[in-house]
C-alpha cells in the first residue's frame, strides 16, 4: 500500500510540476484627460472620466516572473504575438476586458496565470 502511495504521489507531482505557480498578469488602465484610474498593478483595474467615448487604452503584463521566459502567449483581449506586456483597447462598460497567459519557460516548465480584469467606465 505504501508503494503504491509513493507511486501514484509522484506521478501526480511529475504531471503538475510543469506549472510554477508564481507570475501573475496584471493590468493598467488609462484615463482620458482629468479622470482617474485605479488598481493600476493589479488583477483588477479600471478608470473612470467623462470623455464620452467608447473605449481607452490600457495593457496587461507580467509581473513577478522568476524564470527566464521562452515564450508567452496571450489569452482574452490580450492578442499580442508575445513579449511580457500587450497593450489593448479597453471597451467601456464591457466585462470581456479580461486577459491571461500561457508562459512558457527556456527550462522546459511552462504556467498559466491567472486572468486580470480591466474596467472602464465613461460619461454614457
Amino acid at each position: 500500500m505504501k508503494t503504491t502511495l509513493k507511486a501514484l504521489t509522484l506521478i501526480a507531482g511529475t504531471f503538475f510540476a510543469g506549472s510554477a505557480f508564481s507570475a501573475q498578469v496584471v493590468c493598467d488602465v488609462y484615463a482620458k484627460g482629468s479622470g482617474h484610474s485605479w488598481g493600476n498593478g493589479t488583477q483588477n483595474c479600471m478608470a473612470l472620466d467623462f470623455s464620452f467615448g467608447n473605449s481607452t487604452s490600457g495593457r496587461f503584463y507580467l509581473k513577478d516572473v522568476t524564470k527566464d521566459i521562452e515564450e508567452v502567449r496571450w489569452d482574452g483581449i490580450a492578442r499580442c504575438s508575445g513579449g511580457t506586456s500587450c497593450n489593448v483597447t479597453v471597451r467601456a462598460y464591457s466585462g470581456g476586458n479580461t486577459a491571461s497567459a500561457l508562459i512558457l519557460y527556456k527550462d522546459g516548465t511552462w504556467e498559466r496565470t491567472n486572468t486580470a480584469r480591466a474596467s472602464y467606465e465613461t460619461g454614457h
